[in-house]
């Protein structure tokens, strides 16, 4: 099942090789003029901080039909590739109704989609929740992102990404940041994420091409990350080994997904459990 990368695993060799190259550029620089000591420090890792951001994002905005029916245009991005999900009005004890089906592009993205309903009613304090499929099973029925509660004097609402598991606990809003190291002399690259907000169990990352506005296919895979009990990732570090091309100034950037490397992929294409968590542009 698992499409975990081989070059990730290669860690403590590649680790063991930039320590006796840093030591020796160390030494170098110390006995050198100004202009080897330059060239030892260009050479040192590049480290870029990822502020990570909770996925999906975007807007919805109330209106309604020519009929009085009431439906909801949705601007999202960082939404399963190809995906199509149940959207539905909630009133806090269930769901008042059904809009019709929401659905992302190759690219992750909802473009201005209005979602029709039968509903013609008064809407209450009421919110939109965008589910985690269109399927019948249960973890199709699970929330993923929802706006905040309805009032008459505003149309339009920010969507807030959610993280739910299947026994029904609610994880709260995925937040986290991840540190990127490009090392030439080891040829690896480092990535070492702190995050909360996570159902526990292993989540699949990578590095893309691409940006989370509009994903593209895997550059790095990365070896899984592991949420603990409470539902965070602290401190953990992931090398990806036999890398030769620094990290470009833009047209890169980090995804941690919903599932692992073993169940984010079905016949090489996208589950549901794809679906991104945290993501950050990567800019160095």
């Amino acid at each position: 099942m698992s499409k975990i990368s081989r070059r990730g695993l290669r860690i403590t060799a590649a680790a063991a090789g930039a320590g006796v190259i840093a030591a020796a550029a160390w030494a170098a620089t110390a006995h050198a003029g100004p202009a080897d000591a330059a060239t030892s420090i260009a050479q040192r890792p590049v480290n870029t901080r990822v502020q990570l951001a909770p996925m999906p994002q975007g807007t919805v905005t109330f209106g309604r039909d020519r009929r009085g029916e009431v439906d909801v245009t949705v601007d999202a991005f960082g939404l399963t590739p190809g995906s199509s999900h149940r959207v539905v009005l909630m009133n806090g004890r269930g769901v008042v109704t059904t809009f019709s089906t929401l659905t992302a592009d190759s690219r992750g993205r909802a473009r201005d989609e209005t979602l029709d309903s039968r509903y013609t009613g008064t809407i209450g304090s009421w919110q939109v929740a965008v589910l985690n499929g269109n399927g019948g099973s249960l973890d199709t029925f699970l929330p993923i992102a929802r706006t905040g509660d309805y009032n008459g004097s505003r149309h339009a609402y920010q969507l807030i990404a959610l993280e739910t598991d299947t026994r029904g606990r609610d994880w709260g809003t995925p937040r986290g940041s991840a540190v990127i190291a490009y090392d030439r002399n080891a040829e690896t690259i480092s990535v070492t994420v702190n995050a909360t907000g996570l159902e526990p169990g292993r989540h699949a990352a990578h590095i893309h091409v691409g940006s989370c506005v509009s994903q593209g296919p895997v550059q790095y895979m990365i070896r899984d990350f592991t949420a603990n009990s409470r539902g965070q990732i602290v401190d953990q570090t992931r090398v990806v080994t036999d890398v030769r091309t620094p990290l470009p100034a833009r047209g890169w950037y980090f995804n941690l997904h919903q599932g692992n490397s073993g169940d984010i992929l079905a016949n090489g294409r996208p589950t549901i459990n794809f679906r991104p968590l945290l993501c950050g542009d990567i800019a160095p």
